[in-house]
């Protein structure tokens, strides 16, 4: 049997915040440890970045239009947000692509502001279910086909392996 909860609107709005913080925390621990060494601004600014979108999309009220907005600036903001943690390196060598960092730093804020923006309009369930599947996908780490130095498509293991030629991978 489910007992119906009935909370005032004050202490509902407390409950979303406190819940858009936990997502934040969570999706911000994830980004604050990567391999080049912990970096905890990340979880500040993903903590952040949830608790503003909840707080902006619950202070536009129950108007459908205003909260509309809300989610329309939100998206805007952050998307600049985002856009400032990619870094594309052109390299300074003849011959070298560039290559692009932080997209998926970038890709981390967006989506924890969605989660504020969920936990403020929608029900907190779907919010919950995907951070849970964020932080699934965030845990899976490929191994790079391609390393600096390395032949298109190696692995470290196939170039550690003396009798493996690098050319010929069948």
């Amino acid at each position: 049997m489910v007992i119906p909860l009935h909370l005032t609107p004050d202490l509902e709005a407390l409950l979303r915040m406190g819940l858009a913080v936990l997502c934040g925390l969570a999706m911000g621990f994830n980004r604050s440890h990567p391999s080049s060494g912990p970096q905890p601004n990340r979880l500040r600014v993903h903590v952040l970045v949830g608790l503003s979108a909840c707080l902006m999309v619950l202070a536009a009220g129950s108007d459908l239009d205003a909260r509309s907005r809300a989610i329309q600036g939100v998206a805007t903001g952050v998307g600049f947000l985002g856009a400032g943690e990619i870094l594309v390196d052109r390299g300074s060598k003849k011959g070298r692509s560039p290559q692009v960092h932080g997209l998926t730093s970038a890709a981390s804020i967006w989506f924890t502001a969605a989660l504020g923006v969920t936990v403020a309009a929608s029900t907190p369930v779907l919010a919950v279910v995907a951070l849970f599947l964020a932080l699934i996908t965030l845990s899976r780490h490929e191994p790079n086909s391609w390393e600096p130095g390395n032949p298109a498509g190696s692995t470290p293991a196939e170039l550690d392996d003396p009798h493996q030629d690098p050319k010929n991978h069948g």
